[in-house]
């Protein structure tokens, strides 16, 4: 055989050891319809080994970043109210000066019911989008 194309190792399995002594019972045993030689039953073992545990710390990890995220919901949540209702406060404050710049400039009051009943409206769906995400923290 050429060198250059083989791996060569040693495999040393102890009688004391009860997993030694299992995984001996495996290469005994093993299918030899599925692999030709125990090298490519070893091989295949492995490389199906380290892809499982590889398999097991990702999902570890996305577990680890789930928690993380759960976590950081209630401070969204938090923002997220904060941030609506300054934007109330603000249009608020812009309605009131509106308001009273328009009741100067007009006599009507029809068309100042009309614009306070539109803005009524819009801070009605601003509150319901903040009870929509003041849902989450229950």
């Amino acid at each position: 055989m050429d060198t250059e194309k083989v791996y060569t190792t040693s495999l040393r399995l102890y009688k004391s050891r009860p997993v030694h002594h299992q995984a001996y019972r495996y290469l005994k045993e093993y299918n030899k319809d599925i692999f030709k030689t125990k090298d490519d039953f070893i091989a295949e073992a492995i490389v199906y080994f380290a892809k499982y545990l590889q398999q097991e710390e990702e999902v570890q990890q996305m577990k680890l970043l789930n928690t993380l995220l759960e976590n950081q919901k209630e401070q969204f949540c938090k923002i997220v109210k904060e941030a609506v209702s300054m934007a109330q406060e603000e249009a608020f404050e812009k309605l009131g000066v509106l308001e009273k710049a328009v009741q100067g400039e007009l006599s009507d009051g029809g068309t100042i019911a009309e614009d306070r009943e539109k803005e009524e409206a819009c801070m009605e769906k601003d509150l319901r989008f903040a009870e929509f995400y003041g849902a989450f923290e229950e």
